[in-house]
């Protein structure tokens, strides 16, 4: 038998580098092209609908408290990648909305669902940013100290460490003193279940990352919020039943198995204190 010759060595491992490359290269174009966004955005609608009767409960619970926390402090709503506007029907009626999302093809999605709640929302504006930099620029961003509570459902899993660290940092600038951050975030299971394991799996081999916009399963989303500098933090970490719901609705084999893999919820609230100059006053 014939050794291999050293050129045919070299040359296979520079092929596969080579493809593996352009491949990525060619998914990246794809993601980041206006058709992807639109079609990203109605699929993630339709995504939200199907899905609704495992996370609603817990939607439930954490604008409950959104609800009392707006009447103490009586201010703005910001929300964050609120995409087609899923969480709509949860704010009280008077809710003054601010909708920050990366993709502008969600605005269109998101006004008419807003014509379908009525004249329950405000909406005082849509901002086509990134939550990393919403800073007030020629009028379109978010000012200081500004809003009394900021919502956030299912981004942080998208986001990268440092994305996921500029984006506390950015809630944390926009609260008015006493403002809460609400989060619910699919985050890790628990540790070497076979939930977490497949987590691990499909998101460091990047399958996952790549055909769901970035987003990963395997995201420990509580310690950014944690050391975000908030002076109160309170999170609950559940398991919702969707087997419960599957003679209630049509869940395929594939959207069971997604449902299995992001099942491990996080919820919770942070709240900002009292800013450094409000203190020296009072002392």
């Amino acid at each position: 038998m014939e050794s291999w010759s050293p050129i045919f060595i070299l040359t296979v491992p520079i092929t596969v580098v080579v493809i593996g490359t352009t491949i990525s290269r060619i998914i990246k174009l794809i993601i980041s092209s206006s058709w992807y966004k639109r079609k990203y955005a109605e699929r993630q609608q339709r995504w939200t609908e199907l899905t609704a009767l495992v996370f609603e409960p817990l939607k439930r619970k954490l604008f409950a408290d959104l609800d009392e926390n707006l009447k103490r402090l009586n201010g703005d709503v910001l929300e964050i990648g609120i995409g087609s506007g899923q969480n709509l029907h949860h704010y009280p009626t008077g809710t003054a909305l601010i909708a920050v999302d990366p993709n502008p093809h969600v605005e269109k999605l998101l006004k008419e669902n807003l014509r379908k709640a009525g004249d329950r929302i405000k909406l005082k504006r849509f901002v086509a940013v990134s939550a990393e930099d919403m800073s007030y620029k020629e009028q379109i961003g978010v000012e200081d100290n500004s809003v009394a509570a900021v919502v956030c459902t299912k981004l942080f899993c998208s986001l990268t460490d440092d994305q996921a660290k500029k984006v506390v940092q950015e809630v944390k600038r926009v609260l008015i003193p006493g403002g809460r951050f609400y989060f619910m975030e699919h985050v890790a299971g628990k540790r070497w279940t076979l939930q977490y394991i497949l987590q691990q799996l499909v998101s460091k081999s990047h399958f996952w990352p790549t055909t769901h916009n970035g987003c990963r399963c395997d995201r420990e989303t509580l310690l950014w919020i944690e050391h975000g500098g908030f002076t109160k933090v309170w999170s609950e970490k559940s398991w919702p039943e969707w087997k419960l719901f599957a003679e209630r609705a049509s869940y395929d084999c594939f959207t069971r198995f997604k449902l299995f893999l992001i099942n491990s919820m996080l919820i919770g609230y942070s709240e900002k204190g009292q800013c450094t100059e409000e203190r020296k006053k009072e002392l």
